[in-house]
C-alpha cells in the first residue's frame, strides 16, 4: 500500500428456439469451465523490471503504466504496448512522475511532484498513448493526485485545500478539463475518490459528522452521494467497482481487522471475502466477471504488509485463493501486491522485493478437455439429429 509521496523509489427466435437444447449443453460446458478455470487457474509470467520501472497501472489491452528513470535520472510516467511489449512512451514533466491509472486510449493519469522544499504534489493527464502530459489544477492545497481515469477521459482522485489541513477531499476533472470539482461528503471534513467505471460512476470513501469513514458511490454527474456502510466495525473504503456497479474494498468488521468486501451489482449489499486465514484483507480491483483481487496480510505496518500475500476469487467473488498458490515467480519469492486486472483476467503483480510481472491467463488441459468433450457431443447429437430427419423425410414419401 503506497502513499502519495513513497510511489517514487508501485472485454431470429425461431432458430433459438430449435436451439435451445444445444445451448442448454454448451452453457453447461461454459459454466463446467469456468468453474474450473476459478478453482486452479495457471498463468503465463512476465517480467517487467528488467529495466526497473516501477509498474501501478494495467488497462484493457495489458498495456502497463508507472515510473521509470529517463536519462536525466527523473522519474517519468511511461507507457508500455498492449501485454506489457515494449515501451511506447515516457513523459516530460517537470518532477517525479507516476502513472496511477490508463484507460483503454492509452491516457495515463497520475501525479508528479514538483516541489520538494516546499513539498508539492499535482496531479496530471495525458492525450491517448501517452501524449501530451499537462497538469491538472487542484483546490489550493500542496498535494492533488489523479487515481482512476475512464474511457471518456474523465478523472478522479483528491486534493488538499488551502486551509493548511492536511486532509484530502474527494476531486473530478471532467474530460479536456484541468479544473477540480470538489465531490460531496457524508457530513465529514475528509474524503477520496478511488475508481470511476465507463458510466461515470465513482466509488471512494467520505467521512461521516462523528469522525467515521464509510465507503461511498457517487452517481452521476457527481449529485448524489450513497452511504455503502460497512462490515460493522468503524471504516470502509470503496476501491474499485465495474460496468454494473460492483463494489469491493475494505472494511473494518467488529474485532477490529480489515475484511476485503464485495456488492451486489448496483453496489448493493456488502458481503464479507474473508481473510484465508490471515489477519486482514483487502480488495483493491474487480473485473466485469466480478472477479476480485487484493493482498492479505498480519499488520498495517509497513513489514507486515510487505509479508503479505496477493489474492484472487473466481466470477462475482468466490472462491477466494492465494495468488501464489497459482503461481511460482522464482524461488524464495512470492507476490504480496496487485496493481491491476483487467477483463481478459490479466493481473499485474509485485513481489516482496518490488519486482514486478504481468500474469495472463492461460487454457487448462483439463479444461480444454472438457470443452472438446463438450463439442463432440455436440457432433454427436447433430449427427443424429440429421438421422432423424432423414428418417422423418423417408417416411413421408414412402406415406
Amino acid at each position: 500500500m503506497t502513499t502519495l509521496l513513497s510511489a517514487r523509489p508501485s472485454r431470429a427466435l425461431s432458430r433459438l428456439r430449435r436451439a435451445l437444447p444445444l445451448i442448454t449443453l454448451l452453457a453447461l460446458g461454459a459454466g463446467l469451465l469456468c468453474s474450473g478455470q476459478a478453482q486452479a487457474q495457471s498463468y503465463q509470467v512476465q517480467s517487467l523490471s528488467q529495466n526497473g520501472a516501477f509498474t501501478y497501472a494495467l488497462n484493457a489491452r495489458g498495456q502497463v503504466s508507472g515510473s521509470l528513470l529517463d536519462n536525466n535520472g527523473i522519474y517519468q510516467a511511461f507507457l508500455t504496448g498492449p501485454n506489457g511489449q515494449g515501451l511506447l512512451t515516457m513523459t516530460q514533466l517537470p518532477g517525479d512522475a507516476t502513472g496511477n491509472a490508463i484507460n483503454f486510449s492509452g491516457q495515463i493519469a497520475g501525479e508528479v511532484i514538483t516541489g520538494m522544499n516546499p513539498s508539492r504534489v499535482e496531479a496530471f493527464v495525458t492525450d491517448a498513448q501517452g501524449q501530451n502530459a499537462r497538469l491538472l489544477g487542484g483546490i489550493g492545497g500542496n498535494v492533488t493526485t489523479a487515481r482512476g481515469i475512464n474511457d471518456s477521459g474523465t478523472v478522479i482522485g483528491m486534493g488538499r485545500d488551502g486551509s493548511g489541513s492536511t486532509k484530502f477531499h474527494a476531486l473530478r476533472w471532467q474530460a479536456n478539463s484541468t479544473e477540480a470539482e470538489r465531490l460531496l461528503t457524508l457530513g465529514g471534513n475528509t474524503s477520496s475518490a478511488q475508481a470511476i467505471n465507463g458510466s461515470g460512476l465513482i466509488v471512494g470513501n467520505s467521512g461521516l459528522s462523528d469522525g467515521s469513514v464509510h465507503a461511498v458511490i457517487w452517481g452521476l454527474n457527481g449529485a448524489t452521494i450513497t452511504d455503502l456502510g460497512t462490515l460493522g466495525g468503524f471504516s470502509s473504503s470503496a476501491l474499485a467497482l465495474n460496468q454494473i456497479a460492483q463494489v469491493a474494498g475494505t472494511s473494518r468488521v467488529a474485532d477490529g481487522s480489515l475484511h476485503a468486501f464485495i456488492t451486489g451489482a448496483g453496489a448493493q449489499g456488502m458481503s464479507d471475502l474473508g481473510t484465508l486465514g490471515w489477519v486482514h484483507s483487502q480488495a483493491s480491483f474487480i473485473n466485469n466477471a466480478g472477479i476480485v483481487a487484493g493482498n492479505l496480510f498480519n499488520g498495517t505496518d509497513g513489514a507486515s504488509y510487505i509479508a503479505g500475500h496477493a489474492f484472487i476469487t473466481g466470477a462475482n467473488g468466490q472462491g477466494m485463493v492465494d495468488l501464489n498458490s497459482l503461481v511460482s515467480v522464482g524461488e524464495g519469492l512470492y507476490l504480496n501486491e496487485v496493481w491491476g486486472l483487467n477483463d481478459a483476467g490479466q493481473l499485474l503483480v509485485s513481489d516482496q522485493n518490488g519486482l514486478s510481472y504481468l500474469l495472463t491467463p492461460v487454457p487448462e488441459a483439463a479444461s480444454s478437455a472438457m470443452l472438446l468433450g463438450g463439442l463432440l457431443m455436440l457432433a454427436l447429437l447433430a449427427r443424429q439429429r440429421r438421422g432423424d430427419t432423414r428418417a422423418t423425410a423417408l417416411k413421408s414419401m414412402q406415406a
